[in-house]
């Protein structure tokens, strides 16, 4: 808790003047706003906030009048050598923000890095845990399948039987029917003969069969052979 509070971390918003403050206002800047008697939470003074962006720019007024009074102030009080030795600081100073800004940089890098690796080993995890939960099942399905076919094939077989056992029935009718025509030597003309006397017989009955698809009364009054 207390590296978050020593911690500057102001929000994105306020980048223009953060670029243009060194580390050390940066991280006094953070502890007025956190550390004072009505100090604002870490959520307020890392957000958008009034009193966070007057704070701010007072600061970056305030550090570009100071860096300008020290500028004159170096060229008309210093020697050639002095000049020299201040430009030379002031450089260096400029040098140690950037590596600082670089550093917090680094930080937040190395942060969103951490948390994108972190999202993406749960998704590897799940991933993983539904490949491990269908390769479990499918022994299971296989079995299911195998008994489904046996099953299958098992009607189909009674059905061809039921089929043969109907078909050996309606051959057993057509044939008492044909005795029964023998015997009583009368011929029924609604029935269809096995034998065709005539051809114009075969043609008569062909015609009757053609009629039946289509006329109800046609398929009642005549038996046809299968």
């Amino acid at each position: 808790m207390t590296n978050n509070i020593l911690t500057p971390s102001f929000h994105i918003y306020y980048s223009k003047q953060l670029n243009q403050l060194p580390r050390s206002i940066k991280i006094d800047i953070w502890r007025h706003l956190t550390s004072r008697k009505y100090l604002l939470s870490l959520e307020q003074a890392s957000g958008i906030h009034p009193e966070v962006e007057d704070l701010l720019n007072k600061a970056v007024e305030n550090y570009i009048k100071k860096k300008e009074h020290q500028k004159m102030k170096g060229l008309k009080g210093t020697e050639p050598k002095n000049e020299e030795l201040c430009i030379s600081k002031q450089v260096l100073e400029k040098k140690i923000e950037e590596l600082l800004d670089l550093q917090e940089q680094y930080k937040s890098h190395e942060v969103a890095m951490t948390r994108s690796l972190e999202e993406s080993g749960e998704k590897v995890s799940q991933l993983s845990d539904s490949v491990a939960f269908f390769k479990s099942i499918i022994p299971d399905t296989r079995k299911a399948i195998a008994s489904a076919e046996k099953s299958i094939d098992l009607l189909e077989n009674k059905c061809q039987h039921l089929e043969d056992i109907i078909s050996a029935k309606n051959r057993k009718i057509i044939a008492l029917v044909d005795q029964i025509l023998l015997k009583t030597k009368h011929s029924n003309v609604t029935i269809e003969p096995e034998i065709y006397s005539s051809t114009h017989k075969r043609k008569l009955w062909a015609k009757r069969r053609s009629e039946s698809e289509h006329d109800l009364e046609t398929r009642k009054k005549y038996t046809f052979r299968l």
